[in-house]
């Protein structure tokens, strides 16, 4: 009875062992927040297009937004992000202010082998739209510049490369065209910004 115990002690452990590096990879497989749960393509908002790393939890991702970006604002919409076929809602949003503003909205994922540990964000530009109708915030429209997105993307790029975060471009082709409550149409280009996050603030 004591050898069939261990035996089935073992076998559990080995399941266990085997099991649970499965989820422990960071998943890109949604590139896209949502208006809620479920996660469908219909349910689309805005593009991702920063992927926290190395020390990326979502808490540290905030308080570093807020140590080099300035975004200290947390008003907003909620939206929800896709996560190995689970739909959750966001962790946390930081924005430049309540009006005209950058804004990101920050979902955390667990530890990768190579990534470290991961957390995505939506970062853009975005207009508080109040004439001819009040309707909210509306990510700037694709331009010379690029759109809101690509703007959102690149300031929180600029402000950590300052402060000594390494960073790179992945291409993700995520360029689906959003509607915005203004009447106009705004697109990232695709490229996704990853982005090292020290343990400590600095």
């Amino acid at each position: 009875m004591r050898r069939l115990g261990r035996g089935v002690l073992s076998i559990a452990a080995s399941v266990l062992l085997t099991a649970a590096p499965a989820a422990a990879h960071f998943d890109a497989t949604s590139k896209y927040t949502y208006r809620g749960c479920p996660g469908t393509e219909e349910n689309r908002v805005d593009p991702i297009n920063v992927v926290f790393t190395v020390w990326g939890t979502w808490g540290r991702a905030v308080s570093q937004i807020e140590s080099h970006a300035g975004w200290t604002d947390t008003s907003g919409s909620a939206q929800s992000f896709v996560d190995h076929g689970s739909c959750y809602a966001m962790h946390a949003q930081q924005a430049s202010g309540a009006g005209t503003r950058f804004h990101i909205r920050v979902r955390g994922q667990h530890p990768d082998a190579t990534l470290g540990w991961t957390a995505t964000g939506d970062a853009h530009h975005e207009d508080l739209v109040l004439f001819p109708t009040p309707c909210g915030h509306a990510v700037d429209s694709n331009g010379a510049q690029g759109s809101g997105f690509d703007q959102g993307r690149d300031e929180l790029e600029a402000r950590f490369t300052a402060a000594g975060h390494p960073a790179h471009r992945v291409w993700w082709g995520n360029t689906e065209s959003f509607k915005q409550c203004d009447g106009d149409y705004a697109a990232s280009d695709g490229w996704t910004v990853f982005i090292e996050l020290h343990q400590v603030n600095h």
